[in-house]
Parts: structure tokens; sequence; C-alpha cells
């Protein structure tokens, strides 16, 4: 370190000077501050001590963080379990009563029961005279309650109908009584005789008419299937459903899907999704729920290393993690992720690993262009057609971009429910044997007769108007056939200058490709977009 050397008597008067041969020398820094203990550091010594500092603090206090995040969201978890706890009971105690109000038109069996305290006063207890002869009273147990049951008297073969009423005594004896001890008031041989042939014989009237009611709810049950059958659309010919799971594990068996690289049996029940999962020796990191539907649910996640997705089945058919392969071994491009699979004994989890360098985001999140995205979902389906694969149910949700950097390089689906082999499943011929193309059937898009890779093109049309407008796709119908009710209009009235009329020719393209090949209806729309980049 170099040092400075002042001549000057002003110089003199400095803070710890140091004399030498007249000279007076001042250190240019601050020695107490590199000093530690009898050893002097460097500045660069310092200021790396000082960056390791402040980088423990970094970590400290996003560890913080996160532990103040997991404790809110186990207390949400908590609030929502709680919650739906609170709606069954809710739905148990509305089905009881409704259970109640259909049978209150009959008659009963025997006279509404009621249980009181017997310890309350003789005011507090239900109206009625408690010395009837047709009675039994349970006295009061550990829990404090006790029964009254009216039977039918021999003067009143209908009996008599009552709410059943509940009073509590939130003190309890402290005596408790022994389970099932009673007291009953004696009848005369004639009297029981009387009471128990009115009782069977009111239960066998309600027998009857029970058996008779459910006959005819049986009836009106097959009339209304019936009616829903002829409306519905199904598979044509009593083909068998392309998404049966009995079928499909059928064809699983065959292609010997067990025996692939990436799939595991587990012998337990699927484990719960908390922050942590663990899954064949690797520990899972659980962010947030993206997807959650009636059977399955998406987990946006990561391990030590790269991001995943993890879709947690609750069909033990692992048809994702088949379908997945299909298109990952034909694809041309090798940037899909790595998938496993995780069957349990109750399902099933698929995950799929980001490639290096790779990262994972919802394709509505993208901050790419509405046309990169377009053209990308466009190269999707070309690739599953090539293969001779169906989607069949295309849908923002379920599509995934993959980023290398700061480019976005794939789409891809995280769900195949709804999917075709149509390699293995060769009945599928047409549109109505896809649960998925049935609401275009009723609206006259699609003969029911259609070929089925029409579905995946009115997909790509309803997710590409959503990404560019925003909003649901509206079917109308014109002189040039059907289209997007938001690209019917004339250009001036539009929002999109200057790109609505390829917007306009590729949304018709996509309706009203019967009759064409679907891989030469997607190579054209795909030719007019490439257009907008230029």
């Amino acid at each position: 370190m170099a040092e400075l050397y002042v001549n000057t008597q002003s110089a003199q008067s400095v803070a710890g000077p140091e004399e030498k041969g007249g000279a007076t020398q001042v250190s240019e820094y601050c020695k107490d501050l590199l000093t530690r203990g009898r050893e002097e550091l460097s500045v660069e010594e310092l200021r790396a001590e000082r960056y390791f500092l402040q980088r423990q603090r970094n970590v400290e206090e996003r560890l913080k963080s996160l532990t103040e995040m997991k404790e809110q969201l186990s207390h949400e978890l908590e609030e929502k379990r709680k919650l739906l706890l609170l709606r069954e009971s809710q739905q148990q105690v509305l089905h009881a009563a409704s259970s109640q109000t259909s049978d209150s038109c009959r008659p009963p069996a025997v006279s509404s029961f009621l249980i009181y305290d017997e310890s309350q006063s003789t005011a507090a207890r239900p109206a009625g005279n408690s010395e009837l002869l047709d009675e039994i009273f349970l006295q009061p147990d550990d829990t404090g309650l006790s029964l009254k049951i009216q039977f039918p008297r021999p003067d009143c073969p209908g009996g008599t109908t009552g709410d059943l009423q509940t009073l509590v005594d939130p003190h309890p004896s402290s005596v408790p009584q022994e389970p099932g001890s009673y007291t009953t008031n004696k009848l005369s041989p004639i009297q029981e005789t009387s009471v128990e042939a009115g009782t069977w014989s009111l239960l066998e009237d309600q027998r009857q008419d029970k058996n008779q009611n459910q006959n005819q709810d049986q009836d009106q049950n097959q009339s209304q299937d019936q009616n829903q059958e002829e409306m519905e659309p199904g598979p044509a010919g009593g083909a068998v459903d392309a998404c049966d799971p009995e079928a499909r594990q059928q064809l699983l068996d065959i292609c010997d899907v067990t025996s692939s690289p990436g799939f595991h049996c587990e012998s337990r029940p699927l484990p719960p999704v908390n922050s942590c999962l663990q899954l064949g020796g690797n520990l899972y990191h659980i962010y947030s729920r993206v997807v959650d539907e009636e059977m399955f649910s998406i987990y946006k996640g990561a391990t030590n290393d790269d991001n995943v997705l993890v879709k947690v089945d609750r069909c033990r058919v692992p048809w994702d993690f088949h379908q997945f392969r299909r298109l990952k071994k034909n694809s041309s491009v090798d940037s899909l992720p790595q998938i496993s699979c995780f069957l349990f004994l109750d399902g099933c989890i698929t995950v799929y690993t980001c490639p290096p360098d790779h990262m994972f985001t919802e394709l509505t999140e993208c901050e790419d262009s509405v046309v990169r995205k377009s053209l990308l979902l466009l190269q999707l389906v070309l690739e599953l057609h090539s293969c001779r694969l169906l989607h069949a149910a295309l849908r923002p949700s379920i599509l995934v971009a993959s980023y290398r950097g700061l480019n976005l390089e794939r789409v891809f689906p995280v769900d195949w429910s709804s999917s075709v082999d149509v390699d293995v499943q060769q009945d599928v011929t047409s549109v109505q044997q896809l649960s998925s193309a049935h609401s275009y059937i009723r609206v006259g898009l699609l003969e029911p007769t259609s070929p089925p890779q029409l579905v995946d093109l009115l997909g790509v049309a309803e997710t590409v108007h959503l990404l560019l407008t925003n909003s649901r796709m509206v079917l109308v119908k014109d002189d040039d056939g059907w289209t997007a009710e938001r690209f019917s209009q004339d250009e001036s009235c539009n929002m999109f200058p200057g790109t609505w009329k390829t917007w306009s020719r590729f949304f018709r393209s996509l309706l009203n490709a019967s009759g064409r090949c679907s891989m030469s209806v997607l190579s054209d729309v795909t030719e007019q977009l490439s257009l907008l980049l230029k």
C-alpha cells in the first residue's frame, strides 16, 4: 500500500502521525478497520468479508419469508379443510331433511320419537301425556341424554306424527347410568298384542308403499336416461368410448408401458400433496396448484436443480405417460421435458421435468407475441397428427410453454385425459366417439361422422382466440361459413388494424375444415401466420 510523505508543518497536526527522519508519514487508509487481532487485511479481503455477511443476511431473510409463507399456506389449508367438512355436513343434513320430507306423506311405521334430558323440568319437556302406556323411557347415560319412544296406541292404529326434537343438557348428570338401563310402563297382555299387531301392520304397509315408489322412480329414471341418450350423440354403432379406462388399460397392457424407462410402481395409496412430495427417492418442492379439476390436479414445483410440473391423477391408468412418450419419440425437436410416472393403488402421478437450462410457465402468462405462441401451438398439433395422436381437448389452462433463456421454444400439454392414440385405438373413426366434440355437433359445427382430427383444429381456434382477445370464442355463421364473432365484422370496426384479414382467414380455415386433411389445413394457417413475423 502506497504511503504519502508530507514535509509541511501543517501535516504534523494530523492524528496519529509517524515521524521518520524529520518527515511526517500519514497512512491513506484507516488501519483499525483492516486489523483483525495482529493480522491486517487487505481492502479486497475486507470487501469480500462484507459481501459474504450481506449474502448470509439475505439467505436468512429469504428463509424467514419462506417459513412465514409455509405457515400461512398451512393455515389456509386448515381453513379449507374445515370449510369442506362444514359443507359435507350441510349436504348430509339437507339430504336427511329431504328424505324425511319425502317420507312424511307416507303412513309412518311408528310415531316419531323424541330425545330429551330426563333431568329437565316438566315444562321443558315436549308437550303430551308422559303417562301413556305406549311409551318407553331410556334413562340418561353419561352423555346426559335420555330416549322416549312412542308406539302406536290400540285406539289409534295410524299412530301420531310429530317432529324429531333433541333437548341436550349442557351439564350432564355427574352420576353415569349403566349403558342400556331403562324403565318401561307395563302394558296389559291385550294392549301389548294390539300394539305389536298394529306396528307390524303399519310396517308391512310402508314396505309395500316404498317398493311401489321405488319402481315408479326406476321407470322415471330409465325414461330420462333414454331421452338423454337420444339428445346426446354417443359412440357410433355401440363402439367403446375412446376414454373408457378399462379399454385403455387393456391397450397399455399390450404396449407393456410398465417396462418403460421412468415408470415406477408404488404399493401404497396416493400421497398427500403438501409443500414437499417424496417420489422415487426424489424430493419435490411444491409451490402452487395451477389446475384443479374433478379427476386430476396439476402443481408447479421444483427439485434442487430443475423446474417440474406434477399431475396427480385419480385414475390408475397411466395414459398421459404413454401419450407423451409417443409424442417425444416422434418429435423432431429435442426440447420436450423428461417424463416419469408413479403408479399407486388408487391413482398415478406424472412428473414433467425441465430440460437443462429451460424453464416452465403457463401459456397464458407468456410475454411473447400471440403470433409466436400460435405458431408453436400449430407446430404441436402438426406433430401430434403426424404420429397419429389426437389431443381432443386443447385449452389454455393445460398448455405449458418451455423457455430457454429468453427464447420461447416449445408448447406442450400436461393433461392427456381426452387424447386418442389412433394406432392402437383404430375403432375411433369419427368425432361422435369423442365426448369433447358433442357440443360442436349439437350446434352443427361438426357432423357426427367428421374425422376426429377436426376436434384439435377447433381447440387451436378457441385457444388462439382467448390469447388474442382475452375472451371466449363465440361462433357465428354467415354466407361464407363459420367464423368467430369478433372477426366477422368489417375491418374498420375491428381492434386489429393491419392484421384483421389474416386472423379472419385463420379462424375461417380452422372452423370450416370439413372435407380437408387436417395437416393440410394446419400447414396453410401456419404459412399465413408466419407472414406476420416478417
